[in-house]
């Protein structure tokens, strides 16, 4: 595939072109083809006012025929013609940039809270940043949160509490007021490795964490009590790379594990994925591991669960979504054998694995989704999917060289964090 780079003041440019300040000036557009990444071409784009209007023509350059449309402010079209055909590229520019001016320290995670209110932001020097997300302020920092990078962090469903996890194994509860506070609420530290993952279930009163020593844990909130503890039963030690919730059959009273300590777990089923390449069900309540397991030779790099799909991602660049609509506790499977299942594979960037992404439904269908994949260094996709086909646009407009380290949604926008910068598109 191609990946398409594009000179990061482009919309600036287009600005000043249009309102006057100069009369055209030429930015920079890059292609490679991730067969080979070691080497690019390099295209000039004019952007000048013919006839009253927004002219981009090709610049004397480029090594082949390139066109660009803009489509709307934030969406162009471009089409290159070399000696293995035309081919057409959907670009997307974010819609606003917030740059933190951080110097001493990188972006290593962000969240939105669930009202849209608050933006979130860790570092990798362990302190979390709270914004308004109207304002784009700072509404104030948590300095040493964590005694090392704060590898992920969610707000609970009624935006007034969050959950932090650091590379240090430590979990953090946080109340989430006007302005941070300096000392967390409750630390939940059992894990004896690197926290790989975390999900809250229903409103918050309990929660999973997951480990790359093999085991993902069950937390009551109030209690700090560790309610079960999940482990693959062929391979205890399997690292747990990523995990995802989703929802099936109630499980009955009398065979529930965990009693009082549990809240909103009783139709919870769990996908877990592993280094191994292997993806395995649980069930939360029941406390077992049921028959339900997919397996790919590449590592399970994201999981994510929407309607009746499991979307996983591979450390091999591979996308694939499964149809679990008939997937519910299935208890008919032997142990280590590898469930049937309808899904379909888009093959992204083969040289790196897929690292975030966010997933909502489609409007007015049943069966689509819509997607934004992270896949590597500059390779940041939207993912249309029809319950068929694929049909992919990329993604630009941020700094050279980027590298995604976290996503968020909320409503119909997306936040992607690099390490230096949140965009919203």
């Amino acid at each position: 595939m191609h990946i398409i780079t594009v000179q990061e003041s482009f919309l600036e440019v287009i600005s000043e072109v249009e309102s006057g300040k100069i009369d055209q000036e030429p930015i920079w557009v890059a292609r490679r083809d991730t067969k080979h990444e070691e080497s690019s071409e390099l295209y000039s784009i004019v952007v000048s006012i013919k006839h009253g209007h927004l002219a981009l023509t090709m610049g004397e350059s480029s090594p082949h025929h390139i066109e660009m449309v803009r489509n709307n402010s934030y969406k162009f079209t471009m089409t290159i013609e070399d000696t293995n055909g035309r081919h057409v590229y959907s670009l997307f520019f974010p819609k606003s940039k917030l740059h933190l001016g951080l110097r001493s320290s990188k972006i290593s995670t962000c969240a939105i809270s669930p009202n849209g209110s608050r933006l979130l932001v860790g570092t990798d020097s362990g302190s979390i940043l709270q914004y308004d997300t109207a304002t784009e302020k700072l509404l104030g920092k948590i300095d040493d949160a964590h005694l090392a990078d704060v590898a992920h962090l969610t707000v609970l469903p009624s935006s007034q509490v969050m959950m932090s996890v650091g590379t240090d194994l430590q979990t953090k509860l946080w109340p989430l007021g006007p302005t941070p506070v300096s000392s967390p609420a409750r630390v939940f530290a059992e894990q004896k490795d690197q926290i790989s993952d975390l999900a809250i279930i229903d409103r918050g009163r309990n929660f999973l964490t997951a480990s790359r020593e093999g085991s993902v844990l069950l937390w009551e909130c109030s209690t700090g009590q560790v309610v079960s503890t999940f482990r693959r039963i062929d391979n205890f030690n399997d690292p747990v790379t990523c995990m995802a919730l989703a929802e099936g059959e109630p499980v009955s009273a009398e065979n529930t594990v965990g009693g009082d300590l549990l809240f909103g777990c009783s139709n919870k089923l769990l996908y877990v994925g592993y280094k191994s390449g292997i993806v395995q069900q649980y069930s939360v309540a029941g406390h077992y591991q049921t028959g339900i397991r997919f397996q790919r030779p590449s590592e399970v790099s994201l999981l994510l669960v929407e309607s009746a799909y499991l979307l996983a991602g591979y450390s091999d660049g591979l996308l694939r979504i499964y149809d679990i609509s008939g997937s519910s506790q299935k208890t008919g499977t032997k142990q280590g054998q590898d469930t049937a299942a309808s899904y379909w594979d888009l093959q992204l960037n083969p040289n790196f694995p897929i690292e975030c992404a966010t997933v909502h439904k489609r409007e007015n269908s049943e069966t689509g989704l819509l997607l934004v994949v992270s896949n590597g260094p500059e390779l940041l996709l939207r993912v249309d999917f029809d319950g068929t086909n694929f049909q992919t646009s990329q993604l630009i407009g941020l700094s050279e060289m980027f590298r995604i380290v976290s996503m968020g949604s909320n409503g119909d926008k997306t936040f992607v964090a690099t390490e230096n910068e949140i965009v919203q598109y």
